[in-house]
């Protein structure tokens, strides 16, 4: 299986989930989001990966991937959105994406309130400040706190958790924390010690939801 990864920062590669696909046999070609591919037709899955900017925000490199998503969307190419990517895939599909009105951003491990299977209730690392709403004919497979936690269109799938992330990149991403105004959720040095219990046990459950990715757009769980 070929997969296109897009990391949109660098402090924001595939990590768990690269690692997970690479296990099933993935050959993953990663590029930056200055260094989109003309062409997706080769790819068997594209995934599309957090950032510190906005779905919303007006940026060359921001709209040309809108205009790659949507393409891949039209196709019938399978899709998967983390965090930013989720938001921007969104926007693609007829959706939107917009900042948090009151500028919350939400951080830490959290449980969603609603969520269409266990699979995706979580405890998942939540780590942004922005909402989203799905296209009509989307299903919705977890909200929480006022937004869409998960969603699925079509082949494409967007989730605003980050269930690739590790320790490493808690730890890389913790220094921008303490700047976020009316960040809710764990304190940082907590948030580390968490992080680095949960990933270690809730492994199985992890790999459950990437598999549960997988078949919902490339359609097997390997």
């Amino acid at each position: 299986m070929q997969v296109l990864v897009i990391q949109n920062d660098a402090a924001g590669p595939p990590a768990l989930f690269g690692d997970w696909l690479e296990q099933q046999g993935a050959t993953l070609t990663i590029v930056s989001k200055d260094a989109l591919p003309d062409s997706t037709d080769r790819f068997d899955l594209i995934v599309t990966l957090g950032s510190p900017h906005g779905a919303y925000e007006d940026l060359p490199w921001i709209d040309r991937q809108r205009r790659l998503l949507r393409q891949a969307a039209e196709q019938d190419q399978a899709v998967i959105g983390i965090c930013f990517g989720a938001q921007l895939l969104a926007d693609a599909i007829g959706g939107s994406a917009e900042k948090i009105a009151d500028d919350t951003f939400h951080l830490g491990w959290m449980t969603n309130e609603h969520a269409a299977d266990p699979v995706w209730a979580g405890p998942w690392m939540r780590s942004h400040g922005d909402h989203l709403q799905v296209p009509e004919g989307a299903d919705v497979l977890a909200r929480d706190q006022g937004t869409v936690q998960a969603y699925q269109y079509r082949r494409t799938v967007g989730v605003q958790f980050h269930p690739e992330a590790g320790p490493e990149q808690i730890r890389a991403w913790s220094k921008f924390y303490p700047n976020r105004p009316r960040t809710e959720g764990a304190d940082i040095a907590q948030l580390i010690a968490e992080t680095d219990q949960i990933v270690e046990e809730r492994a199985a459950e992890r790999n459950a939801l990437f598999a549960e990715l997988l078949s919902r757009t490339v359609g097997r769980s390997a």
